[in-house]
Formats: structure tokens, C-alpha cells, sequence
């Protein structure tokens, strides 16, 4: 039996070690190939030319961001590793303005059944482009199979817009749906203690834990702000389509759009074409022959052409520019270190610090797109925005959305820019402390025993429930978080404590209504902001500084390609309902009492 035993034991053992080489033998084959790919593919993205008489093609699908990390493989074709991290909105920006003035490029074709990206971004994607319709005289026009109210919203920039014969364009008003965990939670014996401050009443990040549907606070603020970003939405499209606002609501509650050619006869579209429709009409425009190719290029490969002209254009003298710095603060916010997506107080207070002490550095500009995190990393940071402030102008600008611990690292600006739809405030901080003792009893039947020294000894353990003078603590604590918080709104904004209560208690705004009850400035977007920095430091000429350095693109790659594969695969499993996956996840690593926004609003 023991040989038997030995002989199994000797065979599964040589068979590992001989698949061990096998899977390490192949791997280095596939990471051979795809770094000799990945140095041709950025030879020929080096070589990126813009011929003549071309169409700038946009696709609303691929992605607009505010920091995309470096990629070793961008380029590829392969999941996951082909470079699919979009486009910067700053690219997207400086490439509409150099293709305004590029004698190359004779119009644009905008493609797209819904856009990737959120509120703030669509917006100012949208503004630009009206932009470049009323200022460079070449054509716009958008074309696509079916349209999503977002994809939609952003085409009607064009001076035409067509869909395909059988299309469909969806018009019915905006919508928004928040998971609510509680009755999952109660199945698993799982319970969680939340604390929030007895006047936090929109604060409602925790409602998804201990209640079934949205309480009418909640339902008050989400209502004004989807009722704001549609209000702006009609009025941008009206103002290019030559249709009220009222007629829109019309169409909307009356789901009047059933059929393709309703959209024609309504007015939103111009007409139903076919795609060889589509490339006659683009071939009369460019003045080519019937059976002549039509040039294009993406603006995402334009970008890299457009920045690559830029860079040999730049002065070449040795004489130093002074230099503003844009300091990008995107995604949650949490303690130690950060990347592109993810905001680590310690990563950020360095960069500000580096920005503060640098003497070239004359100004600052925060770019700030984050739903919050921790309050205590937001304090960290907010800790090294005042000594910034006090030694040279330190100016914010809003994305998509900037609330809670990310209004709370902005409050001390001298100046904060937003867009109309930008979903800022929450002005408030919560707890959320599970308790698995249900679960590990009923469930796994598990139990547990111990002893203590003292009363409080074992406060947070799994085996009891906080007891009355423990959550007194608890809330003290938060109480003293949120008072805090107000306080620092306050100071940095000029107002009263009263004033900044009043519009706080966790409460969400869209810029528009911010900019109202004082918690914005001004309506503007990243460069509107880098140019009152510019002016409030009386310089003209100047390089731009962007902070942090991006992580380096092969380690970020190798620490990366698990959870881009876990990703992946839940993408595959689950479709569109792998978000919830990752919105789970982001609360599994909250740690410590949170200054954040848990839900998104986005346009479909």
C-alpha cells in the first residue's frame, strides 16, 4: 500500500514540476512576444501621420478619462492588455483645438451608440465640440447605428445628425437605481451598525445597509440633481436642434420616439441613411470621386500626432519656464499610496508638497474627480492644500464628481471651478461597522469566548454588539468628524458655520445648484482653471508640471494583471451587473470613519 502510495505521490509530483516548466517556458514565449509587439507597436505609434484631406473620427465608445496609466502594450489586440484605458480629456481637448487649426483635417465624424464617460466629462466632450463646429468651419457630423440618450446628447453637437434605416434612438427621460444590501445581509445573519450623526439626514452613502428602499430625504436631493442634468441636457440639445424643452418632455413622457422615422419627424435626427450613404456624403464633402478611399484617423491616434507637433514646435532655448502644476486627485481616497485610479493620501500630499516647494512652481491647479474615501486621508491631504495655499495661488478644478472627502481636500482653494453637471457637496461622513456574529453562529456555526482585563477590552469584537456608552463614543467621534468638516468648508469658502450646515448634512449637488449656495466658484473646465492661476500668478509663459508621476508602466502592469483579469472574467460572467461586484468590493476596503459618496448617477 505504502509503495502504491509512494508511486501515486512520485507521479502527480514529477507531473507538477514538469507543467511548472511547461506554464513557465510558455509564458516566457507569449511575455517575449508581447514585449517585442509592444516595442513595434510603439514604433508605429511614433510614426503616426495625419494625411491630407482626412476626417477626425470620435468614438464616444472607447473611453474619455481624466489620467490614464502608462501601458507597455498599448497597441495590442489582446484583452486586457491592448491599451484599453481610453483617452485623457485633456488629450480629447487638445486635439479638437490643434485639429481646428490643422489644414489636414477637414471635418469630423462622430461615432458612438452610447458614451463612456461621466456627467461632467459628456458635458464639456460636448461643449468642445460646439466649439470647434461654430469655430473652425469644417464640417461635423455624427452617424450611428442606434443611440443611447448620452451618445445622443453629445452627436447633437453636429451640424448633422443621421441614423441607420432600422435604428433606434432612445429619448425617455433619465433614471437612477441604488442596490440596497439589507435583506441579503439579514439571509447571511450578517448585521452592520451604522453611525452617520443625528443631522446627517442626506448622507445617505449607508441607507443601502440598513433599509430596503431610499428614504424621502435621498429621494429629495437625487430627484434635483437628475432633474438638473436633464433640464441642462435639453437646453444644449434645443439650442442645436431648434427644439423647446417642452416639446422634449413631450416625446419623453409620450415615449413618442417607436419607430426610426419618428426620430426624423420629430426633428432630432436629419435623416436615416445607410452606411454607403453615410461615405458618399462624406466623399461630396471632402470633394473625392465616387470610388476614391476616404482618409480618417482617430482622435486617439491624433492625440499622440498632435502632442508629438506640439512638442518639436515647443521653445527650445535653455532658459527655464516657470511652471504651473497640475495635480490630479482621481478616484477614492484612501490611506498610503495611489495610482491614476486611486487617491493615497500619502502619494498626493507628496505631490502637493514637491508643488509647494518647487520654486519654478508658481501655481497650483488640484484637479479633482472623487466620490470621497477615508476622513482621515482626506485630512492629510487637506493638511498640505492649506500650507499650499499660503505659499502661492492654489486653484481646483471639478470633473465628473467631487463630494465629500473629495470636496473636503478642495475647500481651501482661492477659487473652485465645475461644470454645470458635476456632482459635488456631501458634506458629511459616516461608519459602517459589520457585525458577523449571525452569521458565524447561525451559519458556519461557529461561536466564540474569551477573557478581558477591562470593560471595554474587547470593544469591536465579533462576539457582542457595541453596548450604549460604546456607540455614545462612536458617535461622539463622527460628530466631531463632521463638525470638523464644516468648520474647514467654512474657513476655506468664507462663510458661516451656519451657512455651510445649511447646505451640508451629507446633501448632494450638481455644480449648477453648488454654484449657487456658495460651495463653487465659477463654471469652467480644467484650463479655465489653469488660466486664473496663471493670472493670479502674474505669468504669461509657462510649462505645465502634471502630478504625480505616473507609476511605471510595466511594475503597475505586473501588480495590476490579476485584478484586470479577476475583472475581466466577472465582466464576462456577469455583464453590465459586474459593477455591483466592484461597488462591493470598494466597501469591503473601507476602513475607519468615510467622507464619501457610495452611488453613481450616470446617463444610458
Amino acid at each position: 500500500m505504502m509503495k502504491q502510495f509512494l508511486k501515486y505521490l512520485f507521479a502527480s509530483t514529477l507531473g507538477t514540476i514538469v507543467g511548472l516548466v511547461l506554464v513557465v517556458f510558455l509564458s516566457g514565449l507569449i511575455i517575449a512576444g508581447i514585449i517585442g509587439s509592444a516595442i513595434m507597436a510603439g514604433k508605429s505609434n511614433q510614426d503616426v501621420k495625419v494625411k491630407s484631406n482626412s476626417v477626425l473620427v470620435i468614438d464616444l465608445t472607447k473611453g474619455i478619462v481624466e489620467r490614464t496609466p502608462e501601458n507597455p502594450f498599448e497597441g495590442l489586440q489582446i484583452d486586457g492588455l491592448s491599451g484599453n484605458n481610453g483617452l485623457e480629456l485633456d488629450d480629447f481637448i487638445f486635439s479638437l483645438k490643434a485639429a481646428a487649426k490643422d489644414t489636414n483635417i477637414k471635418g469630423v465624424l462622430i461615432r458612438g451608440a452610447y458614451f463612456s464617460g461621466g456627467l461632467a466629462t459628456m458635458q464639456t466632450v460636448r461643449d468642445h465640440i460646439v466649439q470647434f463646429r461654430d469655430s473652425s468651419e469644417k464640417f461635423v457630423m455624427a452617424y450611428e447605428e442606434a443611440y443611447t440618450q448620452g451618445a445622443y446628447y453629445v452627436a447633437s453637437a453636429s451640424e448633422e445628425v443621421y441614423m441607420f434605416q432600422e435604428g433606434a434612438l432612445d429619448f425617455r427621460g433619465l433614471r437612477t437605481e441604488i442596490a440596497f444590501f439589507k435583506g441579503s445581509m439579514e439571509k447571511l445573519g450578517v448585521d452592520a451598525t451604522i453611525i452617520k450623526g443625528p443631522d446627517n439626514i442626506y448622507k445617505s452613502a449607508v441607507e443601502p445597509f440598513y433599509r430596503e428602499n431610499m428614504s424621502e430625504p435621498n429621494k429629495e436631493q437625487i430627484q434635483r440633481i437628475i432633474d438638473n442634468i436633464w433640464g441642462e441636457m435639453l437646453a444644449d440639445i434645443g439650442a442645436s436642434r431648434g427644439i423647446s424643452v417642452e416639446e422634449f418632455n413631450r416625446i419623453a413622457d409620450e415615449l413618442a420616439i417607436r419607430k426610426p422615422e419618428d426620430a426624423k419627424s420629430l426633428g432630432l435626427i436629419d435623416d436615416l441613411v445607410y452606411y454607403d450613404q453615410i461615405l458618399s456624403n462624406l466623399r461630396t464633402k471632402l470633394g473625392l470621386e465616387e470610388d476614391d478611399d476616404i482618409e480618417s484617423i482617430s482622435i486617439s491616434k491624433y492625440a499622440k500626432s498632435a502632442r508629438k507637433t506640439a512638442r518639436k514646435n515647443q521653445d527650445k532655448s535653455w532658459e527655464l519656464k516657470d511652471e504651473i502644476a497640475v495635480i490630479y486627485a482621481v478616484g477614492g481616497i484612501n490611506s498610503g499610496e495611489g495610482d491614476e485610479e486611486n487617491i493615497g493620501s500619502e502619494t498626493l500630499a507628496k505631490a502637493i508638497r514637491e508643488a509647494r516647494l518647487d520654486e519654478d512652481v508658481k501655481a497650483i491647479v488640484l484637479r479633482v474627480s472623487s466620490p470621497g474615501g477615508s476622513a482621515l486621508a482626506s485630512d492629510v491631504i487637506w493638511r498640505e492644500t492649506v500650507l499650499a495655499g499660503e505659499a502661492k495661488p492654489f486653484v481646483v478644478s471639478f470633473g465628473d464628481v467631487a463630494a465629500s472627502g473629495g470636496y473636503y481636500i478642495s475647500a481651501n482653494a482661492d477659487r473652485i471651478f465645475a461644470m454645470p453637471n458635476t456632482i459635488t457637496g456631501s458634506i458629511g461622513a459616516f461608519g459602517i461597522i459589520p457585525n458577523f456574529k449571525g452569521f458565524f453562529n447561525d451559519k458556519l456555526g461557529i461561536t466564540f469566548d474569551g477573557v478581558k482585563t477591562n470593560k471595554h477590552a474587547d470593544f469591536g469584537s465579533l462576539a457582542r454588539d457595541f453596548d450604549e456608552e460604546e456607540m455614545g463614543l462612536l458617535n461622539g467621534y463622527l460628530e466631531q468628524i463632521y463638525t470638523e468638516f464644516v468648520q474647514k468648508v467654512a474657513d476655506g469658502r468664507g462663510l458661516s458655520y451656519a451657512a455651510v450646515d445649511s447646505v451640508g448634512r451629507g446633501r448632494v449637488w450638481t455644480g449648477a445648484d453648488a454654484l449657487k449656495v456658495g460651495l463653487v466658484d465659477e463654471f469652467g473646465g480644467l484650463q479655465d482653471a489653469i488660466d486664473y492661476a496663471a493670472n493670479k500668478a502674474g505669468i504669461q509663459d509657462y510649462d505645465l508640471l502634471e502630478l504625480p508621476k505616473k507609476s511605471d508602466p510595466f511594475e503597475k502592469f505586473m501588480k495590476d494583471f490579476s485584478g484586470s483579469a479577476r475583472a475581466q472574467v466577472a465582466t464576462w460572467v456577469l455583464g453590465d451587473d459586474a459593477k455591483w461586484l466592484k461597488k462591493m468590493d470598494e466597501i469591503k476596503q473601507m476602513e475607519g470613519i468615510q467622507a464619501r459618496m457610495l452611488f453613481d448617477i450616470q446617463v444610458y
